[in-house]
């Protein structure tokens, strides 16, 4: 990435944007940290349409043709107004209908012929009456002391009416409270308010084809946020001069040159003073680009000066995908489910399912491991495909498949080493990532006596001697050296316990893998031990949808096992003892999509 400062006349800032915004090469850098009351208007107009945007969504599945009045063309602004005032509304409605229905309640109770208008008449001739809901077996007693009437239980209370000639007689019990609105009055509200809350979700239903307008409407808003922004963040010398700072990949500074040539504008280009506020570029081959998808869902952008771990992290996630879900059947199903559904989803994504089903499918061929059952298996054909070092059913491979996972933990590890031996290859700190390249074969070789009890080779020792003495004295540059060693002596035994749980963690490939297997093998034989032969018509139809809800329920938890275990061996082991720690933020270039001219188009408005 390059480090551009621009300067322009303040006279010309507006059409200076313009062209940067159409451009769409620089990620701009605020010079200017404070928000202007437009940008604060901007924004909230962004955030109110993403709100209505998400509104409509939820009435996606009830699709019609929007029914306007007399044909009236649709302004996006009024028409998110309309869409947030809704949700209002609609509370507003529930609120009422309870409120109205806790008070229908009230005459359920006491009868729909009682009025309020009653009880005040013979409050003025002296008469109190207070209402109240009892126990049933408090009412005998009350009798003796009060004159009270009572009428039909209602849900396992009686009601009570007490009738007093002195204001202050009550009852040491809650009195219901009197209805404030008569019984046809409620009715009519509740009509009424039952009625405004269909017409509100009808309306709703009825805007979800405009969700493209808004999000139309959503993109001119945010490019006139970006502007508002980029001139709101740009340094100003005099009220006469206006520059700005920014990045830009190397190239584009060709293009950059040419349009600020064009128009005149004074800039310089230079490296980078500070690495952390660089935003980060990377640009790959196609068939590496592949795992972006897995990238930003985790949202996670490697560091600036650190290396981009894409085709590391592809390689990795391919194989520990395939050993967590580990069943040819399930790979098939997500081969196919992608293939149909190839147009709804980016190429990235359909590509990348293409690799993981495959690799799934290969792996659960090579076990034999088809839906977890062993009958599928046992088949000429498939059971001749099967290595029994890694087979699912039928032999004693554990030790096995545990010393195949330490030994891809100590490649993996390996691997992220080398990566930074290269990277410090003029560096004496490529002599401490050879040691540890050295101490993590050792370690590999020790957790296979401690775990699996397997010898380890004599010259195990030497791998630990000469890896320490390498990490020891050239772990760390300093002017001292002894300084220098103290701390690498320091940190020695942590790390080498660090490492050790390392490898030990890829233990969890076998552990899940064959965790799945087992899941789906008991499934099996749960649902359709004899097998199907001698199902009629009606259990065969009840145990395919007890295995589909099964197997739906195992493939389910196999993602799970993904997204927890693949990715944390890739994220936390791997990219650990590559010392990337994803600081970086990705590289945004100031953009202008639509053809108009949004500034001028500003200025108007």
């Amino acid at each position: 990435m390059k480090e551009i400062l621009l300067f322009t006349l303040s006279s010309s800032v507006d059409e200076t944007i313009q062209k940067l915004g159409e451009l769409g090469v620089l990620d701009i850098n605020k010079i200017n940290h404070t928000v202007g009351e437009v940008v604060e208007r901007r924004l909230d107009a962004v955030n109110r349409a993403e709100n209505a945007i998400a509104i409509l969504e939820n009435y996606n599945n009830k699709k019609k043709q929007v029914s306007l009045v007399d044909n009236a063309p649709i302004e996006p602004k009024e028409l998110v107004d309309r869409i947030l005032l809704t949700p209002e509304i609609e509370q507003n409605c529930n609120n009422k209908l309870l409120e109205l229905n806790q008070q229908l309640e009230w005459y359920n109770i006491w009868g729909e012929n009682v009025a309020v208008k009653d009880f005040n008449y013979l409050q003025e001739k002296g008469i109190f009456v207070r209402l109240y809901l009892v126990d049933k077996s408090s009412v005998n007693e009350l009798k003796k002391d009060h004159c009270i009437a009572t009428l039909q239980e209602y849900d396992n209370k009686v009601p009570v009416a007490l009738f007093a000639t002195n204001a202050t007689e009550r009852l040491d019990l809650k009195e219901e409270t009197l209805p404030k609105l008569s019984l046809e009055v409620i009715k009519e509200q509740l009509k009424e308010a039952e009625e405004q809350l269909k017409e509100s979700t009808l309306f709703l239903e009825n805007q979800v084809g405009n969700i493209a307008l808004l999000k139309d409407y959503l993109l001119e808003l945010e490019e006139r946020l970006g502007v508002e922004q980029t001139l709101n963040g740009m340094g100003n010398i005099e009220g006469k001069l206006s520059y700005l700072k920014g990045y830009l990949p190397k190239d584009a500074v060709e293009d950059f040159t040419t349009v600020a040539k064009e128009n005149n504008w004074g800039y310089t280009i230079s490296e980078p003073e500070n690495p952390e506020d660089v935003p980060v570029y990377i640009k790959n081959p196609k068939w590496i680009n592949i795992i972006n998808p897995v990238m930003k869902f985790i949202d996670i952008v490697p560091g600036y000066k650190e290396v981009d771990v894409s085709i590391y992290f592809l390689i990795a996630f391919a194989l520990f995908f395939a050993m967590l879900v580990g069943d040819a059947g399930y790979g098939a199903i997500f081969l196919i489910v992608t293939f149909l559904f190839r147009k709804k989803v980016d190429s990235q994504m359909r590509f990348l399912m293409y690799v993981l089903s495959g690799s799934t499918i290969i792996w659960g061929v090579l076990s034999g491991t088809y839906f977890g059952s062993e009958d599928i298996a046992a088949l000429p054909f498939f059971n001749d495909l099967i290595i029994d070092n890694i087979a699912s059913f039928g032999v004693d491979n554990i030790s096995f498949m545990m010393h195949l996972s330490f030994l891809i933990g100590a490649i993996h590890l390996t691997i992220a080493h080398s990566v930074r031996l290269f990277q410090f290859i003029n560096s004496i700190k490529a002599l401490s990532e050879l040691g540890w390249v050295s101490l993590v074969w050792g370690l590999f070789f020790l957790t296979e006596q401690l775990v699996l009890g397997k010898t380890a080779p004599e010259w195990n020792v030497w791998l630990f001697v000469a890896g320490s003495l390498l990490v020891a004295f050239f772990s760390v540059e300093s002017k001292s050296f002894f300084k220098s060693m103290g701390v690498s002596v320091a940190n020695l035994p942590l790390s080498l316990i660090s490492g050790f749980s390392d490898i030990v963690s890829y233990v969890r490939l076998f552990a899940v893998g064959m965790a799945t297997a087992a899941v789906a093998s008991s499934f099996n034989n749960m649902i359709v031990p004899d097998g199907f032969s001698d199902m009629g018509i009606l259990d065969l139809i009840m145990a395919a949808v007890a295995l589909f809800l099964g197997h739906g329920l195992n493939i389910a938890l196999a993602l799970m096992a993904v997204m927890v275990h693949g990715i944390r061996l890739n994220m936390l082991e791997f990219a650990g003892h590559l010392g990337v720690q994803f600081s970086g933020e990705a590289y945004k270039p100031f953009k202008l999509i639509s053809s108009t001219n949004i500034v001028n188009k500003e200025k108007v408005k």
